[in-house]
Formats: structure tokens, C-alpha cells, sequence
């Protein structure tokens, strides 16, 4: 009996390894979305940001190769179009590398009706190491907390490899949108992880391939983010950019005015805002505005805003496209991460600053897979 009872588990052990390591990383084949691009002022040799507004899908995360793929489509499309110069900047949106944490993980997990059926799929294939790092971790929301920590080496090698790689390849320099990663810092240009606090953080790609600066890290976190990441000393960061001194400001960050005193205070040139709105199954840009999240509003908020306008609208009166003109600066861009990830909707569209004044945003609401060029 004892022996029949060690060859079933034995079965049962057997039949799960094969399942947990075998067809990792397939999704199905997705529909291609067509690009719709945008293009504001003239080529005076001075450099451009090109913003990327990626429509993304779980399949585009599954592996390597279709993430290199996907990104790399927004690259042959600038050129095509005649907007790669030395001096070309990419910005890609907050959180898109964040979505490589699902990488080589099980079909399954792609084709999930909603995101807590795919986490479940993705503890189950990794249950000792989501255990240990659950019972280690000193997060208020221990699980997600876990999920970064067991693949932030993969996340962060297909990430850095995959802009690194393309920052030569097209001779740019790459704002690579944000990821979740334990402490990293820079070291040598290349990405290093710690073994503490996970942030959201940015990295800049020069053209040679090495990470430019440091490691930018977002300060004002939102309810959402606060149980499971870690926040900066302060908002806003300056990298040294062939076009001239970049400020970046990740996403909420871009929604107070100390922002904007720290980059002067820096000698920013210009500005890009990597951004990503999420708030579950349907869009939320053009509902009544629920006030800052995450943080008290500063004092030169209306407070009769908060349910009176619109999400988008309180987008244009508080972040870039006001306070960036209100502390001087000229140009800058904020781009946001679209799809349909799971039953997640993200929405929300790019805010152009040109000379000082707003660019009128043209992009159709029908195609949320665009792409902006600013010429300076």
C-alpha cells in the first residue's frame, strides 16, 4: 500500500514538473494594430522626442522576441517616416516594462478572462519561490510584492537587453517607459538590482547601448501603488541627452509644481512624461476627475474641480501641459501606455507642449496605437 502511495505522488510530482516547465512563453497570434502617427514642426536640427503610445496586449509580454518585436515596430515606423536623426529621443509609457513579469510563464496566464486568474496560474507554476518571497516580504501587499521578486532578473534582462539593442541598432537615445524592480541602481551603464524596496522606475538608453545617468524613480505613488512599492526622496530627474538636458517626471510625479522646481533647479532643457492610467474594466479619461490620488493636492488646486471635470481635463489644468509652461520651460511630452490588459482598460492621450504653447491632439480615439513626433 505504502508503495503504491509513493509511486502516485511520484506520478502526481512528475505530471506537475512537466506541466510547470514545458510550453512556457506561447501565446496566441493577436490581430496587428495599425499605427497612427503624428508629427508637429519642422526638422531645424535641433533633435526631437518621439512619444510612443503602445496599444498592449498580454500576448506582447509573453516572451523575448514578441516584446523585442512590438517595441521594434515603433522604431522602423519613425523611420519610415524621416524622424531619426543623432539627436532623437524615443519615450515609451510608465509600466511598460512593468507587464515582462508575466514573461514565460504558461499559456494559460495569456488567455485568462481577468488578472487575478492569470496571477493564479502564475503562483501555482511558481509556488516555492512566491512562497518564500511572500513570507520575506515587508510590503503591506505581500502577493504582488512576491510576483515582481520572483522575475525581476528576467524582467530586468529582457528589458535592458531589448532598448539596449534598439538604442544601438537605430543610434537613439531611448526613455524606456518604467518597471517595477527591487533597489536598482546603475552601475558601469548597465542595470543593477538590490535586495531591497521595489520601485517604479525609468531608465534612459543611450546610443551606445549603456544606461544614461540613473535610475529614475517616481516619487508621488498612488493608492494603488503604495502597498507594494517604495517612493523617491524627490520627483524629477535630469539625463544629459544629445538633444540637451532631459527632465523626466514619471507619471503623478508630474502633477505637482515641486516637480517642476526640482528640473529647473537642474538645468532641465525639456521634459518627457512617461504616464499609465488603470482604474479596472472601463475608461476612465473622459469620467468626472476623483482629485489627486495618493497624495494631498497642492494648494493652487480648485477644489470645486474634483467631480466637475473630467479625468482628461484635469490632465491639461494640472501636469505637463500647464505647469511645465508655467515654470518656463518650451517643450516636453507626456505619452500614455493604452491596451487591454486582461480586464484592465488603460487609456488616456498624449499632451504636447511646442514652443511654450499646447499642440492641438488630433489623434483618433478609434486607433489608441499612435505615435507623436516634436521637433524642436
Amino acid at each position: 500500500m505504502n508503495r503504491y502511495l509513493f509511486y502516485g505522488i511520484l506520478s502526481v510530482v512528475c505530471v506537475y514538473l512537466i506541466w510547470a516547465h514545458s510550453f512556457l512563453g506561447i501565446s496566441p497570434e493577436e490581430k496587428g494594430f495599425e499605427t497612427s502617427s503624428y508629427s508637429y514642426g519642422k526638422d531645424l536640427g535641433k533633435g526631437n522626442l518621439i512619444g510612443v503610445e503602445p496599444f498592449m496586449v498580454p500576448g506582447d509580454y509573453s516572451n523575448h522576441k514578441k516584446f523585442l518585436d512590438k517595441t521594434e515596430s515603433y522604431f522602423l515606423h519613425a523611420k519610415r517616416s524621416g524622424w531619426i536623426t543623432d539627436k532623437t529621443i524615443f519615450v515609451f509609457p510608465e509600466y511598460y516594462g512593468t507587464w515582462l513579469v508575466v514573461s514565460g510563464e504558461k499559456s494559460s496566464l495569456y488567455i485568462s478572462p481577468d488578472l487575478p486568474t492569470g496571477m493564479m496560474y502564475f503562483i501555482l507554476r511558481n509556488p516555492f519561490s512566491f512562497l518564500y518571497h511572500f513570507l520575506t516580504s515587508k510590503e503591506n501587499d505581500k502577493i504582488q510584492a512576491a510576483i515582481f521578486r520572483i522575475k525581476a532578473e528576467e524582467m530586468k534582462e529582457i528589458y535592458e537587453s531589448s532598448f539596449s539593442s534598439l538604442a544601438q541598432k537605430y543610434k537613439v537615445t531611448i526613455l524606456a517607459g518604467s518597471i517595477v524592480l527591487p533597489s536598482p541602481s546603475v552601475q558601469n551603464g548597465r542595470i543593477v538590482l538590490g535586495p531591497s524596496s521595489l520601485f517604479n522606475t525609468s531608465f534612459v538608453f543611450g546610443k551606445d547601448g549603456s544606461v544614461l545617468g540613473e535610475s529614475i524613480r517616481k516619487k508621488f505613488l498612488t493608492e494603488e501603488e503604495k502597498p507594494f512599492l517604495d517612493s523617491n526622496l524627490k520627483p524629477g530627474t535630469v539625463i544629459d541627452t544629445p538633444a540637451g538636458k532631459m527632465g523626466v517626471l514619471v507619471c503623478a510625479d508630474s502633477w505637482y509644481p515641486e516637480s517642476y522646481s526640482n528640473l529647473k533647479e537642474s538645468g532641465a532643457d525639456f521634459i518627457a512624461v512617461p504616464s499609465y492610467i488603470n482604474r479596472g474594466e472601463t475608461s476612465v479619461w473622459d469620467q468626472s476627475w476623483a482629485g489627486y490620488n495618493g497624495e494631498k493636492n497642492p494648494s493652487d488646486v480648485d477644489p470645486k474641480d474634483i467631480g466637475k471635470i473630467t479625468e482628461g481635463e484635469a490632465w491639461k489644468k494640472y501636469a505637463l501641459e500647464t505647469r511645465a509652461a508655467r515654470s518656463g520651460f518650451k517643450n516636453g511630452i507626456n505619452v500614455f501606455l493604452q491596451g487591454k490588459l486582461w480586464d484592465l482598460e488603460s487609456d488616456g492621450h498624449a499632451f504636447i507642449l511646442r514652443n511654450g504653447k499646447p499642440e492641438a491632439i488630433t489623434a483618433s480615439e478609434h486607433n489608441k496605437n499612435r505615435i507623436y513626433n516634436l521637433w524642436f
